[in-house]
C-alpha cells in the first residue's frame, strides 16, 4: 500500500534554477520549438482526458436509462465503469514493478556516495529535513535498483520504473549521521540515537515529522490517513469500506465499497487520493475541489443525477416562470412520460421543451422517457389527463 497518507490536501511546488541562455538565434528557435511541442502534447493529453470523461458520462447515462436493470445492478455497473481506468493503470504499474529487471546486479551493501549521504530539505531556510513531499530525517533504499531517496515519490519522479514501499522497504539511512540500518523510527547509532520522525507506521513504512499533521493507521483500509484516529474524529464504515468523519456516523448513505472508484470529474482513484474527498447527500463521493467547480454549472450528482441540495426554492422559481411563459396552443394537450432522478418514480407530466415536473415529489430534476402527442395522450387514463 502507499507510504503516503490519504485524504489530505496536498499542494506541490518546486523551483528550477534558471540556466544562462545563449542569445544565439538558432538556439532561441530550438527552445521555442520545444516549448510549442510541449504545449501541443499537454493540449493533446487534456483533450484525450476530456474525451475519456465524456465517454464515461455517456455510458453512465445509458446505464441509468436501461429499464431492464435493477438499481443494484445499475450501481454495480457504474462502479465497475468508474474503476476500470484505475484498475488498468494499477495492473500496468504492478507489471512494471514485477517485471523490472536492472541492467546490472544490484549491490544493496555498497558504500553510499557523497550525494546519497547529503542532507535534503523540505524547507532549507527553516532547516527542516526531508523533501517536497515529506518532513523526515531519513532516506530509503529502493528495493528495485538499490538507490537512495528521501521517499518513493522522489524515486518515481526520476526513474523509469516505480517502487512499492511496504514489506519491500527494509533499509533506511539516518540523515543526521548517515548510518544505514533497518527501517525504524529512531536511529540505532549509539552516538546519534535521534528520532527520525514524530510519526512512524511500520505497516505502511511511512515517516512524517510535520508537527501540524495528525496521522493514524486504519487496518481496515490498509493505509495511513489524516486525522487524530478512529473513534476520535474518524470511524471506519464496514459497508462503504472507508474512514469517514465521525460526524457522519449513522447519518450517511452507505454504498458498498464507496470510495473504491474514480472521481467522476477528474478520474483520479479516490481511495488512496491525497486530495480531500467529500460525500454528497446521495452518498456518492467526489474530490472537494472538483465538487466546488462542478456545482457552478450543475445541481445534479454526476454519478446518480440526484439533486445535490434542497432545490425547493429553485423549483418554485421554475413554477412561476412556467406560469408566465405558456407553451404554444398546439402543445397544450401533449404529455411527457418522465423518470424523476430524486424520488426514482415514473409519471406523466405536461409537455414542455425543457422542464418536466415530477407528479410525486414536485422535482424538476427529471429525465424525459417518451413524448406523447395529443392523440396518444388522449388514450391515457382520465386521472393522468386531469393532472
Amino acid at each position: 500500500m502507499s507510504d503516503r497518507e490519504s485524504n489530505c490536501e496536498y499542494e506541490e511546488s518546486s523551483s528550477d534554477d534558471n540556466d544562462d541562455v545563449n542569445n544565439d538565434e538558432e538556439e532561441i528557435e530550438d527552445i521555442n520549438a520545444q516549448n510549442e511541442n510541449g504545449n501541443e502534447e499537454e493540449i493533446k493529453k487534456n483533450e484525450e482526458l476530456q474525451r475519456e470523461q465524456q465517454n464515461i458520462r455517456k455510458q453512465i447515462i445509458n446505464i441509468q436509462k436501461d429499464t431492464s436493470l435493477t438499481e443494484s445492478e445499475k450501481a454495480r455497473k457504474i462502479q465497475n465503469l468508474m474503476t476500470v481506468s484505475y484498475n488498468s493503470k494499477k495492473k500496468a504499474q504492478n507489471d512494471n514493478i514485477t517485471n523490472y529487471q536492472p541492467t546490472d546486479k544490484v549491490d544493496y551493501d555498497r558504500p553510499l556516495t557523497d550525494e546519497e549521504k547529503a542532507m535534503t530539505y523540505h524547507d532549507k531556510e527553516k532547516n527542516i529535513l526531508g523533501c517536497k513531499h515529506y518532513q523526515r530525517a531519513l532516506k530509503i533504499q529502493a528495493h528495485c535498483c538499490g538507490k537512495w531517496f528521501p521517499c518513493r515519490f522522489c524515486h518515481d519522479e526520476v526513474s523509469d520504473h516505480s517502487i512499492t514501499s511496504k514489506a519491500l522497504t527494509v533499509n533506511m539511512m539516518c540523515m543526521y549521521c548517515s548510518t544505514v540500518q533497518p527501517v525504524n523510527d529512531v536511529c540505532i547509532n549509539p552516538s546519534c540515537g535521534k528520532r527520525i520522525a514524530r510519526y512512524y507506521c511500520s505497516e505502511c513504512k511511512l515517516w512524517d515529522n510535520d508537527p501540524n499533521k495528525n496521522i493514524y493507521h486504519c487496518y481496515d483500509c490498509g493505509i495511513c490517513r489524516i486525522g487524530k484516529g478512529l473513534g476520535i474524529d474518524y470511524f471506519h464504515c464496514k459497508t462503504c469500506n472507508v474512514c469517514m468523519s465521525i460526524s457522519l456516523k449513522g447519518r450517511h448513505k452507505c454504498i458498498e465499497r464507496n470510495l473504491e472508484s474514480n472521481c467522476p470529474i477528474c478520474g483520479e482513484y479516490m481511495f488512496t487520493s491525497t486530495t480531500t474527498v467529500i460525500f454528497m447527500l446521495c452518498g456518492h463521493c467526489i474530490h472537494h475541489k472538483c465538487y466546488k467547480e462542478y456545482i457552478q454549472t450543475s445541481y445534479q450528482c454526476p454519478t446518480c443525477f440526484k439533486s445535490l441540495a434542497n432545490m425547493t426554492e429553485y423549483f418554485k422559481r421554475i413554477d412561476k416562470l412556467l406560469e408566465k411563459q405558456k407553451m404554444p396552443e398546439e402543445y397544450k394537450d401533449w404529455k411527457s412520460y418522465i423518470l424523476c432522478n430524486d424520488c426514482e418514480k415514473k409519471s406523466y407530466a405536461k409537455f414542455h421543451f425543457i422542464y418536466h415536473k415530477c407528479t410525486y415529489c414536485s422535482s424538476y430534476n427529471t429525465k424525459l422517457i417518451k413524448t406523447l402527442d395529443a392523440v396518444e395522450a388522449a388514450a391515457l387514463p382520465s386521472d393522468v389527463n386531469n393532472k
